[in-house]
């Protein structure tokens, strides 16, 4: 008997490519929407401090979420709680003093520990990590982007920007103009922090 035929080897599928692995076109309906211009590049610049090797401190994020769940709780015992009022006066007022607490505790945790920032990061090398926040005025056309260090607020660097630099007027943003420009800050704050740290250990 003759030796089997081997199969034939299939056929390997086409790779794909490049393009369909590239982010989608950010596209604004509106170039007169403030929020959205500014939701936009926020966006864009949070992805990439975090492509840069920063990540995100979910942490802050956890406790937002405990602080606030807790309020709803103490909240909604106190509406729907065993007994009647007046019987239960006391569980309502402890409720109610509960709920005062911690959000008051909650706003002065986001304020200490985020404060205008749309991203806060962990510690990354040798720094305490930091906060990304934005500023544009409701009628301007000037964006500008901030790095704080979380440990120093004093190591902070800072671009602004013209928005019509970034957004074309069919309302497609210039996605590789603002990573650009965004790597460009985050570098600057990374050579900052170890020029820093450089003369700490001298």
């Amino acid at each position: 008997m003759g030796r089997a035929k081997p199969a034939a080897a299939k056929a390997a599928s086409p790779a794909k490519p490049a393009e369909e692995d590239a982010p989608e076109p950010i596209k604004l309906t509106n170039l007169y929407d403030a929020g959205a211009l500014k939701g936009a590049l926020d966006e864009v610049a949070r992805e990439v401090v975090l492509d840069a090797g920063f990540n995100e401190d979910v942490m802050v994020s956890n406790i937002k979420l405990l602080l606030g769940f807790t309020a709803i709780g103490s909240g909604l015992l106190a509406q729907f709680g065993p007994g009647k009022f007046p019987a239960n006066w006391w569980m309502v007022f402890g409720c109610v003093v509960a709920y005062l607490v911690l959000t008051t505790l909650l706003n002065l945790y986001s304020w200490k520990v985020e404060g205008e920032a749309f991203l806060v990061t962990r510690p990354f090398r040798g720094g305490k990590g930091v906060r990304v926040s934005s500023r544009m005025g409701r009628w301007s056309d000037e964006f500008t982007l901030v790095i704080t260090d979380r440990e120093d607020p004093s190591l902070e660097v800072t671009s602004q920007h013209a928005i019509p630099e970034f957004f074309h007027s069919n309302g497609y943003m210039a996605d590789g103009a603002w990573r650009a420009a965004v790597e460009k800050l985050t570098s600057s704050y990374l050579e900052r922090l170890a020029a820093r740290r450089g003369k700490k250990d001298d």
